[in-house]
């Protein structure tokens, strides 16, 4: 960390640094989160037409 912030970067190349970091961290999380009930969007208040036999 000290060799990150004594490292000569202008104030900008270092927030594009951080941001990158941040949304990669994002990304990653996204792809290894287990999905647990598929995917569904939707609100599931019970106003379908699907008749069931």
């Amino acid at each position: 960390m000290k060799y990150f912030l004594n490292h000569e970067w202008n104030l900008l190349e270092k927030q594009l640094i951080i941001a990158t970091c941040f949304m990669s961290g994002i990304i990653i999380g996204f792809m290894f989160a287990p999905i647990k009930r598929g995917i569904y969007c939707g609100n599931h208040n019970g106003n379908t037409d699907i008749t069931r036999d």
